[in-house]
């Protein structure tokens, strides 16, 4: 039993070193700056920021083009 536990415990501190020296990796490459901006490097002239233009599931609301598809069929 305590092979079992000393090997889930370096396990974990493997994991964790892993963890930290991917965090120390990625701020020393210059990940974290401007996260701002680069959270809204995804919006375009069609989709402005804060202004949710699709969603799932879709919403009930029908338009008037979805009514009058759904007449013709």
């Amino acid at each position: 039993m305590l092979l079992v536990t000393t090997i889930i415990f370096l396990m974990m501190a493997a994991f964790g070193a892993a963890a930290v020296v991917a965090l120390f990796w990625a701020a020393r490459d210059g990940q974290f700056k401007h996260m701002e901006t680069s959270a809204q490097v995804i919006f375009d002239a069609n989709e402005p920021v804060g202004a949710v233009t699709d969603s799932f599931p879709p919403s009930q609301k029908k338009t008037s083009k979805t009514a009058s598809k759904e007449k013709q069929s």
